[in-house]
């Protein structure tokens, strides 16, 4: 209930004029004293104009003006919620107008929180490898919960409440909005005794005021773990709210409180809530085609970047080095926030996700986009969909409507049986020999000509390039085993790790020459070789990253990988202290000026304070004149310099970190014996696809 909905009596009035309810404002604990004969209203920080009408009932002014709500789950960037790094939305100049309501260290809070908690369960374990070191580590690494939650409160939007509202002083939209937002945080700890709020914080820096606030939400039910533990659903059903089905679990009757209790501060201001339609529209034919074109550009320049990290890193331009740091950016980030996403989603619609496999890029692609058609949430990964586990039927049943938008040409499939067939041919009339086997018609004359099983008319060997001539091809032949031969010697040498490697490669060699593996070609414009194989050339760069980093065991590539982090996580320090430093220092230096700038004999109380203030900074920075400020401004005028060197250097370890991540997730499935057997799948998957008549596909 709103405030003004509280203060009512029905029926007649009280007979005398002392007797009187009272109503304690709990935000600011304050008392409206309403009597019979007259009405006595104490102020409150709202200001609310109430009146009585003839029935005895106590009412609000209605002014008839709507706003709309915004109440939504987010990821959490608490760096961004304190300016620790600053958007390009904010106003630098208004940064010191954000309200700062709570903002303690995580670390030391989950310390706080759980560290009792922690030691009662570790001293009743009596194996170490039961117990748990780190209690932050272990959710911080672990899937089923989030180090903590964020939640993102408005009331309006730029129109009603923002910069295109008009004026921003007392009175106006922007400052109903900040008192509102006041209002529900003041109270939101009280009505979520579960949500431990660790930072808070109201930005007026931004278009439109709005509110972040960042909790760990603890329970202390359940028999196993520690008996004070992370778990949102465990905390909002220590709350009372209940599960009702998938799509109205705990989650969303909390959410729907919580919007509830905006639309009764709205009221007690009074307003009334402007539904705003919140359902994406679908699609248009255009924007469907649209959205895969840029899908489709993001992918093609992927392919181009790949190719440039091949060349030597001297001859990379300054805008290519870039090229490569921003995509290590984005894939590092991918890397680490996936299983985020999919927790926090399965958390969101009450369902387990499980991975729906499917090893062929353009179908992924198609299927992602026809789930987000129907609605069904989701979460892409490099050969997988991670879906819920009530939709498992309905994507299959759109895998398997699947079809491949093109087929080969008849000349780039004759052109790449050739060249698979030279690796296993002894000379040119064995290739023909091979080619006959596979139904190919061979014409011998003056130009050696062939028709396979899937052609209509014969095919001039030399229509298909100068390497399929036949001299050419005689060459090829006898430089067929140069590839595997360098292979046999490299493993001689090579340490256990990377002995598992080069024998994943022979394998795929065999593969490919027995015509149980479709190759891959990593340059399409040249012929197929297996130096010319994607899937080869990705194990080799797998084998450079074990030399160049010195690697031998698996421990040792774990190790390396959390290495990195490491030293990710200190640059990244690095980088936040410098970024942080700007407007600090900008700050003192606006300080100090006006110190040295302030010659009143009689300063009023507020310039008295001022001045004590930049004595402190002053004294901070060891500035005796204001000739010493010189130096602040020097520093200042080198941070930018310095930040774009520590930003250099989180580039430089993130892609030595994705190497290791690929170096990673290849080696475990060439330990698990299933990546080349994926391969296979995959190729299967695309010729089922091209079969009209094939069986709906299963999920692997």
């Amino acid at each position: 209930m709103s405030p003004c909905e509280m203060y009512f009596w029905v029926g007649q009035p009280p007979k005398s004029t002392i007797e009187y309810s009272t109503y304690e404002y709990s935000t600011y604990e304050q008392h409206i004293e309403i009597g019979t004969a007259k009405t006595t209203q104490k102020y409150t920080a709202m200001q609310k104009r109430l009146r009585i009408n003839k029935g005895g009932f106590l009412m609000s002014e209605k002014n008839g003006k709507q706003l709309s709500i915004s109440f939504r789950v987010d990821a959490g960037v608490v760096e961004h919620n304190n300016r620790e790094f600053i958007a390009r939305n904010v106003d630098g100049e208004r940064i010191g107008d954000n309200i700062t309501y709570r903002r303690e260290d995580l670390r030391e809070f989950y310390q706080k929180l759980f560290g009792q908690a922690l030691a009662d369960y570790n001293a009743g374990k009596k194996r170490p490898y039961q117990r748990i070191s780190d209690y932050y580590e272990h959710i911080k690494n672990g899937k089923q919960e989030r180090l903590f939650e964020e939640i993102v409160v408005q009331f309006g939007d730029m129109e009603t409440c923002g910069l295109k509202s008009g004026k921003r002083g007392a009175g106006s939209a922007w400052e109903e909005a900040k008192l509102m937002l006041d209002d529900y945080m003041r109270g939101f700890e009280k009505r979520n005794p579960n949500l431990k709020v660790f930072n808070a914080v109201m930005h007026l820096d931004e278009a439109t005021p709005h509110l972040h606030i960042d909790f760990v939400p603890i329970t202390h039910s359940g028999s196993r773990g520690l008996s004070t533990r992370v778990s949102m659903s465990g905390a909002l059903r220590e709350q009372g709210f209940t599960s009702a089905n998938k799509m109205q679990n705990e989650w969303a009757a909390w959410e729907e409180r919580e919007r509830g209790i905006m639309t009764d501060i709205l009221r007690a201001h009074d307003l009334s809530r402007d539904v705003k339609n919140d359902t994406h529209a679908h699609l248009t034919v255009d924007e469907y085609k649209q959205k895969e074109m840029k899908k489709a550009e993001i992918r093609k320049l992927n392919a181009h970047i790949n190719e440039l990290k091949k060349k030597n890193p001297t001859e990379l331009t300054e805008e290519e080095i870039t090229l490569i740091k921003n995509q290590n950016d984005f894939m590092r980030s991918e890397i680490l926030n996936y299983r985020d996403k999919v927790a926090a989603l399965s958390r969101k619609v009450g369902a387990k996700f499980v991975s729906f496999e499917i090893f062929s890029e353009d179908k992924l692609q198609f299927v992602a986009a026809e789930l987000e058609k129907s609605g069904i949430p989701f979460v892409e990964e490099n050969s997988a969909l991670h879906i819920p586990d009530y939709a498992q039927k309905t994507t299959a049943a759109i895998a398997a409507t699947f079809r491949p938008n093109k087929v080969e040409g008849v000349r780039e499939k004759i052109k790449l049986e050739i060249d698979r067939l030279i690796y296993s041919s002894a000379n040119l009339d064995d290739l023909l020999n091979k080619l006959k086997a596979r139904g190919y018609e061979i014409k011998r004359g003056k130009h050696l000509a062939v028709k396979p099983t899937f052609a209509e008319r014969f095919v001039r060997l030399k229509t298909l390039g100068e390497a399929y001539l036949p001299k050419n091809l005689e060459q090829r032949i006898s430089e067929r085993e140069k590839f595997t031969d360098a292979v046999c010697e490299k493993f001689k040498t090579a340490n256990a790790i990377e002995k598992k490697f080069h024998v994943t490669v022979m394998d795929m060699v065999i593969e490919i020459k027995q015509f149980r593996l479709l190759p891959q070609k990593l340059d399409e414009r040249k012929i197929y070789a297996f130096k010319n194989d994607a899937n080869i050339d990705y194990l080799s760069r797998q084998l450079m990253t074990l030399g160049e980093f010195g690697l031998s065991s698996r421990e040792q590539i774990y190790e390396k990988a959390d290495e990195l982090k490491r030293g990710i996580d200190e640059k990244n320090e690095k980088l936040r202290f410098l970024s942080e430093e700007i407007p600090t220092l900008k700050s003192d230096i606006s300080q100090l000026r006006f110190l040295f700038a302030a010659h009143s004999s009689k300063p009023d109380a507020m310039t008295q304070t001022k001045i004590a203030a930049a004595r402190e900074i002053a004294e901070k920075h060891n500035v005796k004149t204001e000739a010493d400020i010189g130096n602040l401004e020097k520093r200042l005028k080198a941070l930018p310099d310095l930040i774009t060197s520590a930003k250099n250097e989180v580039a430089d370890e993130q892609l030595k970190l994705k190497r290791v991540s690929d170096l990673i997730t290849a080696y475990e499935k060439i330990v698990e014996g299933n990546y080349i057997d994926n391969l296979i799948r995959a190729q299967k998957e695309q010729e089922q696809s091209r079969t009209p008549d094939s069986p709906n596909l299963k999920k692997s």
